[in-house]
């Protein structure tokens, strides 16, 4: 299966980038191979993640994923249609349950 980020992931990555950058550039650049690394594990297994529990049809079949160490702060969020959708990636403490429509 292929998988595509939308505009918000994308966003999310380069700030993501930016904001660890200014104090680790080497560490910058492994967020961004860590992440496309789960892309491409989740493009071969698409339902490994968990299913958010996010009410509201709006939000249905959203799955997350945790980034692997160092940076398992970080949360991956998809759909599974044609192609596996990368929604979002979030550090882990923003509210996105408390507000979902923020965010998704």
């Amino acid at each position: 299966m292929k998988w595509g980020t939308t505009p918000e992931a994308d966003a999310d990555l380069i700030r993501g980038r930016e904001w660890i950058e200014a104090d680790n550039p080497a560490a910058a650049q492994k967020l961004l191979a860590t992440a496309r690394e789960c892309f491409e594990r989740l493009a071969q297994f698409p339902e490994m993640g968990a299913l958010t529990r996010i009410r509201g049809r709006e939000f249905e079949g959203i799955r997350f994923l945790v980034l692997s160490p160092p940076f398992n702060k970080w949360i991956v969020f998809y759909r599974v249609r044609e192609m596996v959708e990368i929604v979002r990636v979030l550090y882990g403490k923003q509210d996105w349950r408390g507000e979902p429509e923020r965010f998704f």
